[in-house]
């Protein structure tokens, strides 16, 4: 009777064991996929790309359209993830997708406003001009940082008046000074530090006038707290509402 009865119920103890196999290897599964799901590639379309996007844009990180479509301001979105959740890539997955994700708005020092919105990777003192002019020397090179990518170069000081004056140090430097500035207009100004006596000093650096553009090594105008235009020594508002994104006091 207890035979009949197995052979009976044999097959129902197949079906659930099966059914149990599977449920484990998509338990198991499931992350390592999508771990492997952010090794994307710029351009590459997917469903993981989308979740990915969807996850970013939900947390305040990605502001670009969510199409499925891995570019370059997604993966900005990403680095900056993991920089203000202070994580890495390996623990990546197993955050993004969790209640422990910090979104922008529960991070401090985070997306400043300005003509380029992005994460302060860096952000330097508000110091006035008037003592930053007594600390700068024409002739001298200084370390320049973007305050948004991080990203340094040379620059040698050239002039110090109502603000400073200075240009790349050499044609690496100038071709990476370029990459800091989204538009082509000279008007456009970006959230920089400078490097002084071991201080990063908050600034706004203004993109070269175009008839400057053809010269190896053009002069490029830096404004600090205080610093004046060469027009009737009058402020620049645009100037000072982007030195303190560099001091990280935007408002």
């Amino acid at each position: 009777m207890k035979s009949r009865f197995f052979s009976k119920t044999k097959p129902f103890f197949y079906r659930l064991l099966t059914l149990a196999l599977v449920v484990s290897l998509f338990v198991f599964a499931a992350p390592h996929a999508k771990a492997e799901g952010f090794n994307f590639t710029i351009g590459e379309c997917s469903d993981d790309v989308f979740r990915a996007e969807m996850r970013l844009s939900d947390l305040g990180y990605l502001s670009a359209v969510v199409n499925g479509r891995w570019e370059q301001a997604d993966a900005d979105a990403l680095a900056a993830f993991l920089t203000a959740n202070n994580t890495t890539e390996a623990n990546l997955t197993s955050l993004l997708f969790s209640n422990d994700a910090l979104a922008v708005s529960a991070v401090s020092s985070v997306f400043a406003t300005g003509p380029q919105q992005g994460f302060l990777v860096t952000y330097g003192t508000l110091m006035p001009w008037s003592e930053v002019q007594s600390k700068l020397e024409p002739g001298k090179s200084y370390d320049v940082t973007s305050c948004y990518s991080g990203i340094a170069l040379h620059m040698v000081c050239v002039s110090v008046d109502s603000h400073a004056k200075m240009r790349p140090e050499l044609d690496w430097d100038n071709a990476t000074l370029r990459g800091f500035f989204s538009a082509a207009s000279s008007s456009d100004k970006q959230p920089v530090v400078i490097a002084v006596d071991g201080i990063l000093i908050a600034a706004s650096i203004q993109q070269a006038a175009p008839s400057m553009e053809n010269q190896p090594l053009p002069e490029y105008a830096l404004y600090f707290s205080g610093s004046l235009t060469g027009v009737n020594g009058i402020p620049d508002a645009e100037h000072e509402a982007i030195v303190k994104i560099a001091a990280n006091q935007a408002s």
